[in-house]
């Protein structure tokens, strides 16, 4: 990432850098090994075909607190899948906000007493993503693929971000219920930041997917995503999903997921700079937090 001039950048050392790298590595060889340690009976027999045509997978959350508190989260995501014999497309999109009141409410006094003042609600997250893949298979292991990610996160300060990737993955392991697959690819990053302006760079991407089953009714899911810069060495982005789901029945779920974003140089934001007493003498660009995490509980319907 280029860095523009009176801006302040925090990296990351090289040793976290080997340390996320090292995290893929070692899903990787833990899922392989999970794979080869199933039982006989289960893998000896073949996987199901997979159902062909279109299905669609809708998740809401919602939290709403009134009274002393006042907040509002809202979390969405649709995911759409078309298959056919040899090959798969799929469309994910995703909107998650969450509203809270700024502040604490306080009393002005007046001639006869004082008035009660509710302070106003304001947006603490807003995160829109649209991510459209196409997988095609090779042979039984290996495919390619094709990813195109759009993603607007204001509180990250940004604006827009597009990504487009392709590369070829391996399939180690698949049944009925689990599948086990790395990809690996080169990427191209076209984003508009809110401090410093438009960014783009070619880079690589490395992914992981599994699925699992832990009961009858209950799945496990884990996918990570790594975005890296040829350009710069140390801009390593990263989305890793973590999620359980329950079947209540055929068409309904309950599903938890914890979803981490991990960017090593954050996008910048201004500050103003106040001395000690309070008075504003001027602003300041500082890096936005590196991390953010979302926790969501969801509804989904299966259709």
């Amino acid at each position: 990432m280029a860095q523009p001039s009176g801006t302040y950048l925090v990296a990351l050392p090289h040793m976290r850098i080997t340390q996320l790298f090292a995290l893929l590595a070692v899903m990787t060889v833990s899922g392989t090994a999970f794979a080869q340690q199933a039982p006989p009976s289960q893998a000896a027999a073949p996987p199901e075909p997979p159902k062909l045509g279109s299905s669609n997978s809708s998740e809401l959350g919602l939290i709403l607190a009134t009274g002393n508190a006042r907040s509002t989260s809202l979390g969405f995501r649709n995911v759409y899948t078309y298959r056919w014999t040899d090959a798969e497309f799929g469309w994910e999109s995703g909107w998650l906000r969450a509203v809270s009141r700024k502040g604490d409410r306080f009393a002005v006094q007046t001639a006869n007493g004082f008035d009660i003042v509710e302070p106003e609600t304001g947006v603490d997250s807003e995160r829109l993503f649209s991510k459209v893949r196409y997988q095609r298979q090779l042979s039984a292991r290996l495919d390619w693929f094709s990813n195109f990610d759009a993603v607007r996160d204001e509180p990250s300060n940004i604006s827009r971000q597009f990504v487009v990737a392709s590369g070829v993955g391996t399939t180690w392991w698949k049944a009925d219920r689990a599948t086990f697959r790395t990809a690996y690819g080169i990427s191209y990053t076209d984003e508009q930041l809110v401090v410093e302006g438009a960014n783009r760079f070619a880079g690589y991407r490395l992914a992981y997917m599994l699925k699992a089953p832990l009961a009858a009714a209950t799945a496990f899911q884990s996918e990570l995503t790594t975005d890296g810069s040829f350009e710069t060495a140390n801009d390593v982005r990263a989305d890793w999903l973590n999620a359980i789901t329950v079947a209540i029945n055929q068409k309904l779920a309950l599903k938890s997921s914890v979803r981490v974003l991990f960017r090593n140089l954050p996008a910048l934001e201004m500050l103003e700079l106040r001395t000690p007493a309070g008075a504003i003498v001027g602003a300041v660009e500082v890096p936005k937090k590196q991390v953010d995490t979302n926790l969501t509980t969801s509804l989904v319907v299966t259709f």
